[in-house]
């Protein structure tokens, strides 16, 4: 059915085939299950549900979505309803069928959803029975965006086809609970192939740069909570820093997260999806890699002009250079004596800040 070798013009037409099916009649549609990256649900999953959603008719009322998380609430503009996938099926259950579909389905190349599988038909099924639907129903599964825009990430299409076919309007905020600061910013570092974790230089870069944070303001910590996440969280403890409890159920976990960076003032950690959903948030981000040969650059492309249309800052980094950054935005030789702050050069400030070398990081792509 997707055929990886389609032509971008193939694509796009099957895409309007499907928005002829789901106009032939007024039966429910189910979105997903999502079960993959964040980055990819909040970059290309949602913008291609809402582009869908401005040509079928009724769709909103129609959908609902099963995803993982609590992230319902991200949907609440193109579907009506939905149901955890981690209310359906355990957190091993699932992470099982990721590893299958990684090593058997798509043999090593990757951990994405290109197929519809009876595992997946099958939770759409229990998902349909929760929700009360009843006879025939539409689905659209992951696959179709993933086969539909790949052409743009593979890199044989630019942002222009990526825009036939997606809609980039902002993701709703969601609620937060209370306990926070009126004013915080909102911090994830964690591992990944382009953030490698536990290394010495990774771990004291994320340490000094959360204290240099918490010195100006206060910094609530975002945890995944153990077993609820793909990436391992660097933990930061310290004065004027708040970690989330990292207890909270997995059917929660996401969507506890989401809530917090969507209040925040700014959003600082690892480049990545966390990152990617702070900026269709609108809340401004800096990110950090070590090496970027673990992922793709169109996606920083696509973040980097969504920043660019939508004013919302999202500021990407290699740790190599950090060094070259602060030397130009370095404080003048001729420094401002004041209160307590030392006079000093700016030849001696750049002398005495902690160096981060380059470092050696296995060249594999994730994404």
């Amino acid at each position: 059915m997707f055929n990886p070798k389609a032509s971008p013009s193939k694509r796009q037409h099957a895409v309007q085939g499907l928005i002829a099916e789901l106009n032939s009649n007024g039966a429910p549609i189910l979105l997903g299950p999502w079960r993959s990256e964040l980055g990819f649900e909040v970059s290309y999953w949602t913008p291609f549900l809402r582009f869908l959603a401005g040509k079928v008719k009724k769709f909103a009322d129609r959908a609902a979505v099963v995803t993982r998380g609590g992230l319902g609430p991200l949907y609440r503009d193109v579907a009506a309803s939905g149901f955890d996938l981690y209310a359906l099926r355990s957190v091993p259950d699932v992470r099982r069928e990721n590893l299958y579909d990684a090593k058997v389905r798509q043999a090593g190349k990757t951990i994405k959803q290109l197929q519809i599988t009876e595992w997946d038909e099958a939770v759409l099924q229990d998902a349909a029975h929760e929700l009360g639907i009843k006879g025939l129903y539409h689905t659209v599964h992951p696959a179709w965006m993933y086969w539909a825009l790949a052409p743009y990430w593979e890199e044989a299409c630019g942002l222009k086809y990526l825009s036939s076919l997606t809609d980039y309007a902002p993701l709703p905020k969601l609620a937060v609970a209370g306990g926070l600061p009126p004013s915080y910013v909102a911090v994830k570092f964690y591992g990944r192939a382009t953030f490698p974790y536990p290394h010495p230089e990774i771990a004291s870069f994320v340490q000094h740069t959360v204290a240099t944070i918490a010195a100006q303001s206060p910094v609530v910590m975002l945890t995944g909570g153990p077993g609820h996440d793909d990436h391992t969280d660097i933990p930061v403890a310290g004065e004027n820093i708040l970690t989330l409890p990292n207890d909270m159920p997995p059917e929660q976990n996401l969507a506890a997260q989401a809530a917090v960076i969507s209040h925040a003032k700014a959003f600082v950690g690892t480049y990545g999806g966390i990152a990617q959903l702070a900026l269709r948030m609108g809340v401004p981000s800096y990110s950090f890699y070590a090496e970027f040969g673990g992922t793709a650059h169109a996606h920083l492309s696509l973040s980097s002009w969504i920043s660019k249309a939508t004013n919302v800052p999202f500021v990407v980094n290699g740790l190599r250079d950090i060094g070259f950054v602060r030397q130009v935005l370095s404080v003048p030789a001729q420094n401002v004596a004041s209160g307590d702050m030392w006079q000093r050069s700016a030849a001696q400030e750049l002398k005495d800040r902690p160096k981060f070398p380059v470092l050696s990081v296995p060249q594999r792509v994730t994404a």
